[in-house]
């Protein structure tokens, strides 16, 4: 074999070799970044929504959404959640709803911690809460203890109306869809005869069930987690229930729904790229 061959293929398997070690440094980075970073850096996202018939006594009244906190997980412990409480009140919300999965498992184990977050939630009118399938996967009365004391609402195919100059905003909460919990005709059989509608339903797809009926203004949901991992020309990977609407603001036909990506992760892999935890602060306004 003639030298210039040799070099030739030395050539070839150095760059071969650099390529490689590129490759796996940026696979590397890419892996810390998206299990010990983005989990933790959380988006605040302000989300502007229209409705018609607001009453002015609830123009720009805000709304922080919390959802899918999955508490023990690889990112999410005591000193997170309360972090994930303390922005929360920081945005000074009017009330806070809370739509669902707690916990990703072991509901007893995260209680504590659950209700240590709860207690740090402040809101001018009230906490609410819903469930959520991973909730209801197991025995949930560990979080519906840590929700009481942590002086939480919570909703389960119930409404909480709140009074403003004699007019109402009602939040209505179903219970969980996945786990056939969710009673869509004891929640409305609740509401008041006026005022302006939202509904709290951990999974996003209920949205096609709940427009159907018109009584809803609004539904605010998580469940999907955004996808968690976002590529390029990649679909999303989304649970059932929740691979219809997975992010942001949709419109069904009078009724808007959004999605919040929420601010735990699980898995495998329990990881995000491209899709922040998020802080969801819903404000609303008049048409």
């Amino acid at each position: 074999m003639s030298n210039k061959i040799i070099r030739h293929w030395r050539k070839l398997i150095l760059n071969s070799i650099k390529f490689l070690l590129v490759a796996i440094a940026i696979l590397f980075a890419t892996s810390v970044y998206a299990q010990g970073i983005e989990p933790r850096w959380f988006a605040i996202k302000q989300i502007d929504v229209k409705i018609a018939g607001l009453d002015p006594a609830f123009e720009g009244y805000k709304i922080v959404q919390l959802t899918d906190l999955h508490a023990r997980s690889a990112v999410m412990d005591r000193n997170q959640l309360a972090k994930v409480a303390r922005l929360a009140n920081q945005q000074q919300p009017d009330a806070i709803v809370l739509t669902g999965d707690y916990i990703t498992k072991n509901a007893s184990k995260a209680e504590e911690m659950l209700a240590n977050a709860f207690g740090i939630l402040k809101a001018k009118d009230r906490v609410i809460a819903t469930m959520g399938n991973h909730d209801r996967g197991e025995n949930s009365t560990p979080i519906e203890r840590a929700l009481k004391a942590g002086n939480v609402k919570l909703l389960n195919n119930d409404v909480y109306s709140i009074e403003r100059q004699g007019h109402l905003l009602n939040i209505a909460g179903v219970d969980d869809v996945w786990f056939k919990r969710a009673d869509i005709a004891k929640t409305i059989s609740k509401l008041p005869a006026t005022g302006t509608n939202i509904l709290l339903a951990h999974e996003p797809d209920f949205g096609d069930i709940a427009a159907r009926t018109d009584r809803f203004d609004l539904q605010l949901s998580g469940h999907s987690h955004g996808g968690q991992i976002v590529l390029p020309f990649a679909p999303r990977v989304t649970p059932p229930w929740g691979k219809k609407y997975i992010n942001g603001l949709y419109r069904i036909g009078e009724m808007q729904i959004y999605v919040s990506p929420g601010v735990g992760t699980t898995g495998p892999p329990k990881a995000r790229f491209n899709c922040r935890p998020e802080i969801s602060v819903i404000v609303l306004h008049q048409v």
